[in-house]
């Protein structure tokens, strides 16, 4: 049964844990008396807790998360009586939704009777044949024919998981040679949480700014609470000389109502296209020269830290508003002003690697600017953890350690936001 508001509470079930620090779903979810339940891989509950986040009433360990009947069995053997289940992390939105429609709770079926999450290469798919107006690159699976039909793609190319998230295994190659080396080691990386991906793509690298947007659907209307610029680098990945992958190194956020209209329609054609009526989502976007690129659509809250950076600048709580709409608790408004609801306007972050961005940071001063520095914890050792851990977790130990802490810039004049971020980061982004 459909949870609506005048509802007992009942058991809130997150399927994945957040990879970023964050869990804005438990506060959420406390407001209302829901008994918190996170399902996850036994080996990353236990790097979780080395790790030291907040807890959630019942942990349910389930091998392989990713499996909707599995997951169902673990949780009807635990005793929990799910009332509204979303996902914590990008691998698991397809299983979320499967196992919300199974059992027939929220979000369904105001998410879409139907509905189920499309991959990357579907999301292209979909947006071809429903909203051919949103350019985006050309691409291909690539399978064993698929080399032929990439080459007409031309140079630089972007190879991709079709499932993967964080971007994991998100390579930029130069040539046939390095597509082939490419596409061995993506082939050889597994899914977090272990397994392998569900196909690869190759697409045409369209160069430009990168942006995301931040949003929640309601009855099928995108509401954008916020546009987030992104400052990315390449990086060489590790024994593949002449192999780069991307990462973002940090965002601006500013209000969704300020966007440009073509990004406003954008949003709107992306839930379209995919049939995604209720809950959050983030579209990634490049602003080619033409106007913005689709580049792909999460069907969840954003990681990276996005979700408190969002509030920051614009005041809505992302997490907050998605409960509302499925909960049937009222539309997801968007705050009237930053200036009225608790942002700033313009915030910016970026993810620290060393001491001397930090210290960088510290050093910084301009008037009305707010700089906070969150020091990350020193890493636990994986050492402690028993060695059949080790593969479960191996892209999340690649992909999630590592920072020394996160730098928030907000206040001051906004415009000056990006710049002295980039001067925080300059080497990373030259490099």
């Amino acid at each position: 049964m459909t949870v609506t508001a005048g509802n007992p509470p009942g058991d809130f079930v997150q399927v994945g844990a957040t990879r970023d620090g964050l869990d804005p779903y438990l506060d959420a979810a406390h407001r209302r008396g829901m008994r918190t339940v996170l399902v996850e891989t036994p080996a990353y509950l236990r790097w979780r807790r080395l790790l030291g986040r907040r807890e959630f009433e019942v942990e349910v360990a389930v091998e392989r998360p990713q499996d909707p009947d599995a997951v169902r069995a673990a949780l009807a053997a635990a005793g929990v009586a799910p009332a509204l289940v979303l996902t914590g992390f990008e691998r698991y939105v397809y299983a979320g939704f499967a196992l919300a429609r199974a059992l027939r709770v929220t979000p369904w079926p105001e998410v879409g009777d139907t509905f189920r999450p499309l991959d990357k290469r579907e999301q292209r798919e979909a947006l071809l044949a429903g909203a051919p107006q949103v350019a985006q690159p050309r691409f291909v699976p690539l399978g064993p024919d698929g080399a032929d039909a990439a080459d007409q793609l031309g140079f630089p190319q972007v190879i991709k998981p079709a499932d993967g998230g964080g971007g994991l295994g998100v390579l930029l190659v130069d040539g046939a040679a390095e597509r082939h080396r490419a596409l061995d080691r993506v082939s050889a990386l597994v899914n977090y949480g272990g397994g392998a991906f569900s196909g690869i793509v190759a697409e045409e690298f369209v160069k430009g700014p990168e942006f995301s947007l931040q949003g929640v659907a309601h009855e099928g209307s995108a509401v954008l609470l916020s546009v987030c610029e992104k400052l990315t680098c390449l990086e060489e990945v590790p024994g593949e000389p002449g192999l780069s992958g991307f990462r973002e190194v940090g965002h601006v956020a500013r209000p969704g109502d300020g966007a440009p209209p073509a990004l406003q329609e954008l949003a709107q054609a992306c839930l379209d296209a995919t049939g995604y009526r209720a809950g959050p989502f983030h579209v990634d976007v490049i602003q080619g020269p033409d106007g913005p690129v689709f580049v792909e659509m999460g069907f969840r809250l954003s990681g990276g830290g996005l979700v408190a950076l969002v509030e920051k600048a614009t005041g809505a709580d992302w997490a907050e508003l998605a409960f509302r709409t499925h909960l049937g608790d009222g539309a997801p408004v968007r705050p009237p002003s930053p200036d009225g609801a608790g942002g700033t306007g313009t915030a910016g972050q970026i993810t620290a690697v060393s001491k001397q961005e930090l210290a960088a940071a510290e050093a910084l001063h301009e008037p009305g600017l707010t700089v906070e520095i969150q020091l990350a914890a020193p890493p636990p050792d994986p050492a402690a953890l028993p060695a059949d851990d080790l593969p479960v977790l191996a892209s999340d130990l690649a992909r999630h350690t590592g920072a020394a802490g996160r730098v928030v810039l907000s206040g001051g004049p906004g415009d000056r936001i990006p710049a002295l971020l980039h001067s925080l980061v300059a080497d990373r982004l030259r490099g």
